[in-house]
């Protein structure tokens, strides 16, 4: 599922020094220089955050300028900012998407920064649109300049001075501190904001966008989409200067692994804790009771399915055991939607349910050890 990012793209500098004295000639520190950093904001930002978190992202090269923001940083504090803003020709950025072909992609994100890029933007949403992607604007200019777009993402300063008051399509608005409130396919959302200490805002939106349109290319619902760009946006401010998410900032990686679990033994320990080392979520799926007897026949489970799930749950790997009554666990992988599913060495990758989900991992199968052998050997 691809994505594009057009917008007026910013490069963020920050010189970070420290200081022991004010200045003799006004009363300001004199920074002691130590390093300094370059890095892209704007629609940039949406971008890099976008390719780390391995969303098979484009970024539309406009041939436009960028602009320059300049931060100084002191001890850990900032001390000024220096803008060097580039106006970029809409006209030419407007005739240079006319000659584009979109269809490769889903989604195509907005940023506007009000740089220029952005200026001809009923015109460009039109042209896109011809073929069908998901438009998401990111504004900084009036509802009308983005009509046609599928999804807007306003703060509340923009919902109130742009008019997305009367907005008639899906809508994100953000507060600082507040709950998101969102309206997507006519479904009506609030989102709460847990409190976090906040050490620099810079970049707080773009992070939130890249993790809402990392959701919907994993297909989440809407409001796990929300509930992750919360999560995006809340890391964001938490580290001075502009941050680049990753998966683990926004999701527990979740592993799943499936079976009868009837008498458990060496071979089940091992896939187990092999499994939980693989990520930081376990979540076991055991077939019922009468799944079992569909396929195994009616002497068997030897425990009941609470036996079964109540011995799993003491083990030191497994964080959640979920019961599945169809055949296989198809379905409730689905609703799990795990990042790898684990399996014994007696399976192929194709062979394993849900590998069209998620990543497949084989655990080499420990020899001698089967509950059929351990029946048997009973007897």
């Amino acid at each position: 599922m691809k994505v594009l990012v057009l917008g007026d793209v910013i490069i963020d500098k920050y010189i970070y020094g420290t200081s022991e004295r004010l200045s003799p000639e006004a009363p300001v520190p004199v920074v002691k220089y130590q390093r300094e950093v370059e890095t892209l904001g704007g629609a940039g930002l949406v971008y890099e955050n976008l390719k780390s978190l391995g969303v098979d992202v484009t970024l539309f090269e406009t041939g436009q300028l960028s602009s320059i923001k300049t931060r100084v940083i002191c001890d850990g504090h900032y001390i000024t900012r220096i803008d060097d803003d580039k106006s970029a020709d809409g006209t030419s950025v407007l005739e240079t998407i006319e000659l584009q072909d979109f269809s490769e992609y889903k989604y195509v994100i907005l940023s506007d920064y009000n740089k220029g890029v952005l200026d001809e933007s009923l015109e460009i949403i039109k042209h896109i649109n011809k073929f069908n992607c998901k438009i998401i604007v990111d504004p900084k200019e009036h509802s009308t300049h983005y009509n046609g777009a599928w999804l807007v993402k306003p703060n509340y300063s923009e919902f109130t001075k742009f008019g997305f008051n009367d907005w008639q399509s899906n809508i994100i608005t953000t507060k600082a501190g507040d709950n998101v409130v969102a309206t997507i396919d006519n479904v009506d959302y609030n989102i709460p904001v847990e409190p976090v200490e906040v050490s620099d805002v810079t970049g707080a939106g773009d992070c939130f966008l890249a993790a809402f349109v990392f959701g919907l290319t994993k297909q989440y619902n809407h409001k796990h989409c929300l509930e992750l760009a919360v999560k995006g946006s809340r890391e964001a401010v938490k580290h001075v200067g502009t941050h680049t998410l990753t998966v683990s900032d926004l999701e527990e990686r979740i592993v799943f692994t499936n079976g009868v679990f009837d008498l458990l033994h060496t071979g089940h320990f091992e896939l187990l804790a092999e499994a939980k080392s693989l990520g930081g979520k376990l979540i076991v799926g055991i077939n019922s009771d009468e799944s079992v007897r569909r396929f195994k026949g009616p002497k068997r489970p030897i425990n009941n399915v609470n036996k079964r799930k109540r011995q799993l749950e003491l083990l030191p790997w497994v964080d959640e055991v979920i019961v599945f009554d169809e055949d296989t666990p198809y379905r409730l992988i689905k609703e799990v939607v795990p990042h790898v599913i684990v399996k014994g060495g007696d399976y192929t990758v194709e062979q394993v349910v849900g590998h069209d989900l998620a990543d497949v991992h084989l655990v080499l199968t420990v020899e001698g050890y089967s509950t059929t052998q351990i029946i048997e050997a009973s007897k």
